[in-house]
């Protein structure tokens, strides 16, 4: 569930389409500060995950904010989580609405060392991004 006491602000990478350039492909981005509960994945959330998949380290984060999860079709990289140190890679972002407190859960994974960028430049001065105004549900 998502509380706003529990939530605290992390720096998110939002990433632009993908580009080549000398060959390599590249990715405009922007470092944004959101308030996020960010938990380790339950001993039940890594049940529910194939075999091969429970040695990665995961994390779950819950906020206001739709997150961006890889599309290779589009061309998109996932948004990162800079959390304790390390980049983690949005894999999946979906609406909890069925409760008064409706809520993005948003899942990491954590990146390979080969591809974790170092710690944003300053995460103290990431551009704050606005929250969503709550929707009125009509009765």
């Amino acid at each position: 569930m998502s509380i706003g006491i529990f939530r605290k602000p992390y720096t998110v990478r939002k990433y632009g389409k993908q580009e080549i350039v000398n060959g390599y492909p590249r990715a405009p981005y922007t470092d944004v500060k959101l308030r996020l509960d960010v938990q380790p994945l339950s001993a039940d959330d890594l049940q529910a995950l194939p075999e091969g998949q429970r040695t990665v380290k995961r994390v779950k984060a819950y906020g206001k904010n739709k997150l961006t999860a890889a599309d290779e079709y589009d061309g998109i990289p996932g948004d990162r989580l800079f959390y304790q140190g390390l980049w983690y890679a949005c894999t999946s972002s979906v609406m909890w609405e069925h409760t008064a407190l409706a809520h993005y859960r948003s899942e990491f994974t954590l990146q390979p060392p080969g591809e974790q960028e170092g710690a944003p430049f300053d995460a103290s001065q990431a551009e704050p991004e606005p929250e969503p105004e709550p929707e009125e549900v009509e009765p």
